[in-house]
């Protein structure tokens, strides 16, 4: 993300939604400080979602690379 402290709140905003998963957003972030830190991650211009998903698309042609038949 190019940004260690992106990186780092979107960890974050992934670990507190992934141990609550049908909270909402303010109910996982637990104050009101880490929810306004979420909402502004999410309206960051430096945040774009084909940078979220890289990892995975990274990780899914690493992981098909071995396979002849997908």
């Amino acid at each position: 993300m190019g940004d260690a402290r992106r990186t780092n709140r979107f960890m974050k905003i992934v670990s507190n939604l992934s141990d609550k998963p049908t909270s909402t957003v303010p109910e996982a972030s637990g104050t009101w400080a880490e929810t306004k830190a979420n909402y502004d991650f999410w309206d960051s211009p430096y945040i774009k979602p084909s940078q979220l998903r890289k990892g995975h698309v990274d990780a899914t042609v690493s992981r098909i690379k071995n396979h002849q038949i997908i």
